[in-house]
C-alpha cells in the first residue's frame, strides 16, 4: 500500500468516526420531554471541555452545608455562598487546569487512557455565574433529591462517611475531592454531568463525551421541545 493511499484511509477513518460520535451526540436517548414540576432551579454551566451541575446552597429540600464544610471552599466567607458548582474529573488533569499546549497533551492523554483516578470538584458562587455558557431548568421536589443523591455518592468517603480533601484552589474559589469512578476515554466529566441530569429526570444525549452536546439538549428540553435533529443545530453545536 502506498504512502499516499494509507494517509487517504486514515483520514477517511478519522472523519467517518468523528461523524459518527457528532451524530449519536445529536441522538438524545429519549424522544419525548415529560413534562415536570417547576419546583426547584438547577443549572449546568460550560466552562472550557467541562461541565459541571450548580445548585443552591440551601432550599426547602436540602442544605449542602451538612454533607460539606464550606468554609474549605476558596477564601470568602462560607455564609456569601448562594449557589455551589460540582464537577468530576481525573485527579492530574482537573486540578492542574493546564493551558499551555505542552502540559495539555500529556496530561489528557494520561487522563483518558492511564487515569490515576477521579476527583469532585466543588467551587462556590455569590450569584450565578455568567461569563461561561449556562443553562437552567426547573425540575420536581423528587428529582432534586436524586440529584442531590448522585452527586454525594460520587464522592469518596472514610470509613466514618467523611469527604476527602484532595488540594484547595483559593485562586478559583474550589476545592477538589476523592471520587469515586474511574475516568477514561469513554466516561469523562462530561458523561458524569449527562449522568447526573438523567437523575433529575432531563434528556441528554446518547454519547455525551463533549460539553457541546450536554449543553444542546439540555437548551432543547428548557424549551419544552423535542431534541430534533436540524440542519441549523449541526452547524451551531459547536
Amino acid at each position: 500500500m502506498s504512502f499516499k493511499r494509507a494517509c487517504f484511509y486514515f483520514f477517511a477513518i478519522v472523519v467517518g468516526i468523528s461523524s459518527l460520535l457528532l451524530l449519536v451526540s445529536l441522538i438524545p436517548r429519549r424522544w419525548e420531554i415529560s413534562d415536570q414540576e417547576n419546583d426547584v432551579t438547577i443549572c449546568v454551566n460550560r466552562v472550557g471541555i467541562h461541565t459541571n451541575i450548580i445548585v443552591p446552597v440551601e432550599n426547602n429540600i436540602y442544605n449542602w452545608q451538612q454533607f460539606l464544610n464550606l468554609q474549605n471552599i476558596g477564601n470568602k466567607p462560607s455564609e456569601t455562598y448562594r449557589y455551589l458548582g460540582f464537577g468530576w474529573g481525573d485527579r492530574d488533569f482537573y486540578p492542574a487546569n493546564p493551558s499551555q499546549i505542552q502540559e495539555i497533551i500529556p496530561l489528557g492523554i494520561q487522563a483518558l487512557f492511564f487515569s490515576r483516578g477521579a476527583v469532585m470538584r466543588v467551587k462556590g458562587y455569590l450569584e450565578l455565574p455568567q461569563e461561561h455558557d449556562i443553562q437552567c431548568v426547573e425540575i420536581s421536589n423528587a428529582n432534586y433529591r436524586n440529584t442531590v443523591q448522585f452527586i454525594q455518592n460520587s464522592f469518596e468517603l472514610t470509613p466514618q462517611k467523611q469527604i476527602i480533601l484532595f488540594v484547595r484552589s483559593d485562586e478559583l474559589e474550589a476545592s477538589y475531592y476523592e471520587a469515586q469512578g474511574h475516568y477514561s476515554l469513554l466516561r469523562n466529566s462530561n458523561n458524569w454531568t449527562a449522568e447526573g441530569l438523567r437523575t433529575a429526570n432531563l434528556n441528554t444525549p446518547l454519547w455525551a463525551g463533549i460539553p457541546q452536546a450536554v449543553m444542546f439538549h439540555l437548551t432543547a428540553h428548557r424549551r419544552g421541545e423535542r431534541s430534533v435533529i436540524q440542519i441549523k443545530d449541526l452547524i451551531f453545536l459547536w
